[in-house]
Formats: C-alpha cells, structure tokens, sequence
C-alpha cells in the first residue's frame, strides 16, 4: 500500500510539474487578440474602412513574438521565440508560459521580431522552421511581420498588399520592445492566468494610403519606420 501511495504522490508531482506550475509557481497565458478599430479581425472575410479612405480585406497575418519579460514582485523571463497566426484563432495566437513565480506582476514586456543570434543559425525548428514560409532564404532572415490582403485602392496585381517587415543588421534593423502595464495582474501558486492584449491593425493601417504604399518585401528605411508602427498597436485588455 505505501509503494502505490508514493507512486501516485509521484505520478501526481509529474503532472503537476508538466503543467508548469506548482507550489511555488503558476503559469500564464497570453493571447493576442487582432481586431480592425475593436472589432475581431476576420482574415480574409471582412471588409474594413481607414479613415484616410481606403477599404481592404486582411488575409494574413503573422508576427513573431520573443524575450517576454514580467516585472512586478518578483522577476521572470522567458527567451524562447512563438509565431502568431491570425488565421489559426485563440490557439496559434496564444505564448504559453510557465513555472512563473507566485506574485503581483504590473508590467508585461516582449519583443516584435526574432534576434540577430535568431537570424544568424542557419534554419531551425519549431516556429522558426522555415516551411512557415517566415524566412527569406535569399536573405538569410527571417521576416518579424507579414501582412498580407487586398484593396481596391492598390494598383498592383489582383488588387494585393504586401509587408513583409524584416531586417537585423543596422541599419535597417526591425525587432521592437513593446511594453505593457497589466495594472496589477496576480499569479497564484498552482493555478493559470490569463493575459488577452489587443492588436488594433486599424492603427497600422490608418498611417498609410495603400495607393502610394502597398508592397514591402525587404529590409529598408521604410520596413523600419513600419517596424516602429507595428509595435505601437498593442494594448493589454485584461
């Protein structure tokens, strides 16, 4: 009886440490939630209007996200790089973290984009594989955000839009700090919290008119300047 006891006292301690959290720790979801001037982005559905006047259709979009920091009572880091994916809903627009330190935490930080060391090893795994079609192999690098749609007022070819923002060597380089108050969010010991923050594309948009801008493929004065837009559409919602 006491070698089954310790063998589910142990089993249990397993599950529990999977899940990242224990007595000491809990874990934390953030989703990212992409909307057009607050309402839910639909890729490749919905019709959307700019206040400089131009209406498009978002098909995609993608961003990576690294380096998520949570200041507060205690500190934690977390370095590993996730691709976002609109078009895969709340389960590919989700980082999981875990074995996060009990505590108040009132500050949520990460990076836009994937570092130099990221763009300098060659091709690699995971959300960094290259088949996600987020690496320009005649570059040797990866592109930090893709969007990617239609509008009537584009003169290109079947009325397209593209950005493809990326970039690490000076002085073109895209990878961006976004910094977010969480107004107090409380991580308990054994338990999940859930962080949502916006990502308000109705900001981006409204800084340019897609008849003059409408097509970046490369790292360049203009992808920076987009770099700087992108990472100011954030906001934390809950």
């Amino acid at each position: 009886m006491a070698q089954w006891k310790c063998f589910f006292q142990m089993t249990l301690l397993g599950l529990v440490m999977g899940s990242g959290v224990s007595a000491q720790t809990g874990a934390m979801n953030i989703t990212f939630r992409p909307q057009f001037d607050g309402a839910p982005l639909v890729p490749g559905n919905e019709l959307y209007h700019t206040p400089s006047g131009d209406s498009l259709y978002l098909d995609v979009l993608r961003f990576y996200v690294s380096h998520v920091q949570l200041e507060g009572e205690k500190g934690f880091e977390d370095n590993h790089c996730r691709l976002m994916d609109a078009e895969g809903g709340d389960s590919t627009l989700t980082v999981v973290l875990k074995n996060i330190p009990a505590g108040n935490y009132g500050s949520l930080k990460f990076m836009v984009g994937t570092d130099s060391l990221s763009n300098v090893s060659g091709a690699m795994e995971g959300d960094l594989d290259p088949t996600l079609g987020m690496y320009w192999a005649w570059n040797s690098g990866y592109i930090n955000v893709k969007m990617e749609g239609r509008s009537k007022s584009c003169k290109t070819l079947h009325q397209a839009f593209t950005f493809h923002i990326g970039g690490y060597l000076p002085p073109y380089q895209t990878i961006r700090k976004v910094a977010l108050p969480l107004n107090g969010i409380n991580v308990k010991a054994g338990e999940t919290t859930t962080v949502l923050v916006n990502v308000d594309l109705m900001r981006f948009f409204t800084t340019i008119q897609l008849a003059q801008t409408n097509t970046l493929m490369k790292p360049s004065k203009q992808a920076a300047a987009l770099a700087d837009v992108f990472s100011g559409i954030f906001s934390f919602a809950r």
